[in-house]
C-alpha cells in the first residue's frame, strides 16, 4: 500500500505526502473495504475536497468490487501512547521475554515529530534477542502506529529475573509503573518493615493485594465482635475501623482486626497521626473499595509530610503543547488605503477570543470536555482560530453523540484536556473572553480544569448571551442558533465548538456595529 500513496503523491504533486496507512481491512460480509490514513496533529482536518480526491483516486487505482470507505485519524505524539504501543509490540511479538518487562525498562519522548526509545534489558533479556532486528522492527511497528521518526536505543543494565512468573505477571495492567512517593518511617506499631514507597490512594480503582499506602489518621472507632469460626470461636476480638487521607486529595476507608497484643497500639493512635501501611484493598461489607491493613508504622511528622506534598503538586503537571493556532486570512479591502471602523470602540480597540466547547453533559463536576474551539478578534477582523479535540476517560453518552456528531473514536487519540486548556490559557492572555452563556456553562468547565493544573483564568468575560438580551435586537428566544437568524448570519453544523464560536464572533460583532 506504501506504492500507492507514493502514486498518489506523483500524481498530485506532494500534496498528500504527510499521509501514512494505518490499516486496510475487507469485510467479506459487508463487502466493504476500509483504509485508515494517520495524518499529523499539527493539520487541524482534511478538507471535504482532499477527501474526495484520494477516495476516487483508491477507487480507480485499485479498481475495487466492492463499497470503500476511507477514515482519516490525527496521530497524536504523547508519552503514554507510545509506552502503550510497546507495550502491545512486545506482549503479542516478543511472548518469551514480555513477561520480564515493566515501564520501569521503558522511557520514551519527543521532539516535534522525532521520537526517542530507550529500552534498558537484562543480560539475559539480550541474549534471547537480535538487538539490530529487535530495534528494526520495534522502529517499523511505531512508525506505522504514529507520524514520527522513531530512534530506538536498547542499553543494559544489572538486574537479575525472578526465578519464577505467574501469568498474571505478564497481564497489562502489572506494565503500569505505580506512582509512588517519599515518606520517613518513625517508628514501627504493628509488624515488620513496610517497603518499598507508598503509592497515590488516588491511583486505588479496583481490589489489589500488598498495597502500601501513606496519610493522615481519622475518625477511629473500635468495635468488638464475638468470634464465630477458628480455634478462638466465642472470644471476643477487637475490630477497628477509620480513614486514611493523602494530600493528594484520596481518602479510603480502613479495617484492621486487632489481636489483644496490638489493642494498646492502636488505643495510642490519634487522629492526625501521620501512618504508612501495608494491606489489601478489597470490596467491603458497603461494596466499596476497603483497606485491610496487617501493618502499620508512623510516618513523619504531618507538617513536614505537607510540605513534601506541597512539593509534589508544585511539579504535578508537565505541559506538553498540543494546540497550534491557524492564522484566518483577513478579508481584502476595497481601498486598501482607507479603512473604515465598521464597528463601535469596543471591536475595534480590544483583543476578543471567542470560544465555546462541547461536553459529555451538563455537570462540571462529573461531565467531562470533548472539544474547544475559538476564535480571536483583533480591530474588527477574526484572525486567528483555535481547536481541538479532548481525550476523555470515560464512554461519551450515545445521546451526547447524536447532538454533538463528536465520537469516542474522534477523542481517542486526542490530547489530555489539560494539555488543551493551558494551550488555551496562553493563546487567550491579555485578551477579553466571550462566548455565549459562558458565565452560567463554559467558563464552570474550564475552570474546574485549571484549578487542577494551577492556573487561572483573570480576563474580562463579556457573556454574548447577555448581550443580545440587553441589546434592542427583539426574537421569540435568545438561544444562538435563534439570535444569528434573526441577524440574517449563517451557523453550520451546531454544536460543533468551532462553529459555534465563530457563529457567537459574528454575533459579537454585529451587535456592535457603528451606528
Amino acid at each position: 500500500m506504501v506504492d500507492t500513496l507514493e502514486k498518489l503523491n506523483e500524481k498530485y504533486d506532494k500534496k498528500f505526502n504527510f499521509l501514512k496507512i494505518l490499516s486496510v481491512v475487507f469485510d467479506e460480509e459487508a463487502l466493504q473495504t476500509t483504509i485508515t490514513f494517520l495524518y499529523p496533529y499539527k493539520i487541524e482536518e482534511i478538507s471535504k475536497e482532499d477527501r474526495e480526491i484520494i477516495y476516487n483516486y483508491y477507487k480507480d487505482y485499485l479498481n475495487l468490487k466492492c463499497d470503500l470507505k476511507l477514515k482519516f485519524k490525527r496521530s497524536f505524539l504523547d508519552d503514554r501512547l507510545i509506552i502503550d504501543e510497546i507495550i502491545d509490540y512486545l506482549k503479542y511479538n516478543k511472548k518469551a521475554i514480555f513477561p520480564y518487562i515493566n515501564t520501569d525498562n521503558i522511557a520514551s519522548y519527543y521532539n516535534d515529530q522525532d521520537v526517542f526509545v530507550s529500552l534498558n534489558l537484562n543480560q539475559d533479556i539480550l541474549s534471547m534477542i537480535d538487538e539490530l532486528e529487535f530495534a528494526n522492527s520495534l522502529k517499523s511497528y511505531l512508525e506505522k502506529k504514529f507520524i514520527a521518526n522513531v530512534k530506538i536505543d536498547i542499553k543494559e543494565n544489572d538486574e537479575t529475573l525472578p526465578e519464577n512468573i505467574d501469568f498474571e505477571d505478564i497481564l497489562p495492567h502489572k506494565l503500569e509503573k505505580t506512582k509512588r512517593y517519599e515518606v520517613k518511617i518513625e517508628k514501627k506499631v504493628i509488624g515488620g518493615d513496610i517497603m518499598p514507597k507508598p503509592e497515590y490512594i488516588s491511583n486505588i480503582k479496583s481490589p489489589k493485594a500488598a498495597v502500601i499506602l501513606a496519610g493522615v489518621l481519622s475518625n477511629k472507632n473500635r468495635k468488638t465482635f464475638i468470634q464465630k469460626k477458628g480455634k478462638n470461636a466465642g472470644k471476643e476480638k477487637s475490630l477497628y475501623t477509620f480513614t486514611l487521607k493523602d494530600k493528594d486529595a484520596g481518602s479510603i476507608e480502613c479495617v484492621y482486626f486487632c489481636p489483644k497484643t496490638h489493642e494498646k497500639d492502636m488505643e495510642a493512635l490519634d487522629d492526625l497521626f501521620m501512618i504508612i501501611c501495608l494491606g489489601d484493598i478489597k470490596h467491603g461489607i458497603n461494596g466499596k473499595l476497603t483497606y485491610y491493613i496487617q501493618k502499620i508504622s508512623i510516618a513523619s511528622p504531618i507538617d513536614l509530610i505537607k510540605q513534601n506534598f506541597e512539593m509534589l503538586n508544585e511539579n504535578k503537571f508537565e505541559h506538553t503543547k498540543v494546540v497550534f493556532p491557524d492564522i484566518i486570512p483577513r478579508n481584502q479591502q476595497a481601498n486598501l488605503f482607507e479603512v473604515k471602523a465598521r464597528y463601535n470602540d469596543f471591536i475595534m480597540k480590544n483583543n476578543i477570543v471567542v470560544f465555546d466547547i462541547e461536553t459529555t453533559g451538563l455537570d462540571p463536576e462529573i461531565c467531562e470536555i470533548t472539544e474547544i474551539g475559538a476564535v480571536k478578534i483583533e480591530k474588527g477582523e477574526i484572525t486567528e482560530r483555535f481547536s481541538s479535540f479532548a481525550k476523555t476517560k470515560y464512554p461519551i453518552p450515545e445521546e451526547v453523540q447524536k447532538i454533538t456528531h463528536i465520537t469516542d473514536d474522534m477523542v481517542k487519540y486526542a490530547p489530555r484536556i489539560e494539555d488543551v486548556v493551558y494551550d488555551f490559557y496562553e493563546w487567550s492572555k491579555d485578551c477579553i473572553i466571550s462566548g455565549y452563556n459562558i458565565i452560567g456553562f463554559d467558563m464552570k468547565f474550564i475552570n474546574k480544569v485549571a484549578k487542577q493544573i494551577n492556573i487561572k483564568f483573570d480576563n474580562e468575560i463579556i457573556d454574548t448571551y447577555i448581550v443580545a438580551r440587553q441589546s434592542s435586537l427583539r426574537t421569540t428566544n435568545y438561544k444562538l442558533g435563534t439570535v444569528v437568524k434573526a441577524l440574517g448570519l449563517i451557523l453550520n453544523d451546531a454544536h460543533r465548538a468551532y462553529n459555534d464560536a465563530y457563529a457567537t464572533a459574528q454575533v459579537l460583532m454585529e451587535l456592535n456595529k457603528s451606528k
